[in-house]
This record gives C-alpha cells, sequence and structure tokens, in this order.
C-alpha cells in the first residue's frame, strides 16, 4: 500500500492547491448570490484570525461546511453585506465571517500566496517536530512528505517512506547533491518557502524509509550548524526563488 501512497496524495495536493491557486474566473452558484464578483481588490489572500466555520452561506443560519484551524490561508472572492467573504479554502469555497479575517498581505504572504517565514517564528508553532510535511520541488514540480525530528538553525527533516526518499532523490536528477534546491512547504493550510539541500548526512533516522542520515531544510533566516555563510547565502538565494514560484 505504501508504494502507491505518493502516487495518490501527489494528484490530491495539487488538486488542494490549485483550487486555491488556480484562476477565479469561473462563476459558482451560492446560497444566497448569483455569482461571486470579482472586483479590483478581488481576488485576494486572508489568513483565519481564529478558529473559524466555512459555511454554505453568508450568516450563521446556514450549514458549515468545515472549521478551519486558526492561522490558516484562504482565498477571498468577494465581500458580502460588509460581514462576510466569499472565499475558497483547500478547493472548497464557501462564506467566512469577516470579523476574523486579516489581510495576509501584512502578514507577509506575497502576491501568489506563499509565504515567506522567519525561522526564529517557523521553528516552533509551523514546522513542528513530527508533524507531516508535504514538500514540492520547485523546479521539478517532484513532491514526496517530509517531517522534522530536530529544529535548531534550522529543521532536520527525514522523508517519512521510501517512496518519499527515491521521490526527493529524483527530484536532485537521481543523485545525491549539497546544491540547494527551492522548495514549497505545504503544512496547515499553508504554503511557505523554503530550500533544502539533497545530501544525506548523519546516523539518525527513525522511519523505515530506506535512507541513513537526514536532511536539512532551510526557511528565511535560518543558520547551517557550521556557520558556512556562503551554503548559508545558497539557501537564502533558494528560499527566494521559491517565494517567487508559481
Amino acid at each position: 500500500m505504501k508504494k502507491h501512497l505518493i502516487k495518490i496524495v501527489k494528484p490530491l495536493a495539487l488538486t488542494l492547491l490549485f483550487g486555491i491557486f488556480g484562476v477565479a474566473s469561473a462563476v459558482t452558484v451560492f446560497a444566497d448570490s448569483e455569482y461571486i464578483r470579482e472586483e479590483s481588490e478581488y481576488p485576494a489572500y486572508y489568513r483565519t484570525t481564529a478558529n473559524l466555520r466555512l459555511r454554505t452561506g453568508s450568516s450563521t443560519d446556514y450549514d458549515t461546511i468545515r472549521t478551519v484551524s486558526r492561522g490558516s490561508t484562504v482565498r477571498v472572492y468577494d465581500r458580502r453585506d460588509g460581514e462576510w467573504y466569499a472565499v475558497s479554502h483547500n478547493g472548497t469555497r464557501g462564506y467566512m465571517s469577516a470579523e476574523f479575517l486579516a489581510p495576509a498581505v501584512s502578514l507577509g504572504i506575497s502576491a501568489n500566496g506563499i509565504e515567506t517565514i522567519a525561522w526564529s517564528d517557523a521553528r516552533n508553532n509551523v514546522i513542528r517536530i513530527g508533524v507531516p510535511l508535504y514538500v514540492t520541488d520547485v523546479r521539478t514540480g517532484i513532491s514526496f512528505w517530509m517531517e522534522s525530528f530536530s529544529n535548531g538553525s534550522h529543521a532536520d527533516v527525514i522523508p517519512r517512506y521510501r517512496e518519499d526518499t527515491e521521490a526527493f532523490r529524483q527530484a536532485f536528477g537521481g543523485s545525491w547533491s549539497w546544491e540547494p534546491r527551492p522548495m514549497l512547504v505545504y503544512v496547515d493550510g499553508r504554503t511557505i518557502a523554503a530550500s533544502m539541500s539533497g545530501m544525506p548526512h548523519g546516523g539518525f533516522n527513525s522511519r523505515d524509509n530506506g535512507l541513513v542520515g537526514h536532511f536539512c531544510m532551510h526557511l528565511q533566516g535560518s543558520r547551517t550548524h557550521n556557520g558556512n555563510r556562503s551554503h548559508e547565502n545558497d539557501h537564502q538565494n533558494s528560499v527566494e526563488e521559491a517565494a517567487r514560484s508559481i
């Protein structure tokens, strides 16, 4: 079953991804409106400031589709009566209370919805130890699952399964390399700019993933363990490339 996992999750993740970032010109029917109008200020990315219900209509009288956790990114298409936004979350459209949505531009999210987060902020709240991270190599589009086991100067990560190890290797052309590459990390409904080098090192590995060692994942402002400034600059340039992608 594991060998089919990446074949299953990749199309699913891409579906979710394009549901958020894809072209938003289609007319969609909702409970209390003929369509979602795209005024000059929309679509735009917003962040939930509380655990917030996604509803089928623009009032609390409508059914809840799901509850979206605090800090999630949604795409806003229109505002209703000054109190509700028509939004898309992970490919599902609905309505959310405007009171608990903040413009993502003020929260460090670029126009394409990719967040550039300082490692000092992400290490405890976003890239959490043991939490699955769905990662896409920007240059090849190859995706795989990772998880962090140590958050120090940067995240020390390992592939979750053997299929993820092989997919990661293929992203580097089929052989391991210290070259930093731009990556997009999907976690908690967010898309984060990152950089990873593809050389396994160290002896730690807690998973049956066909690998001895781990890899380094860098975000904005992260450092190497040995203070190699040239390598750090390469990773930061790679993070910037990821932030400009899509």
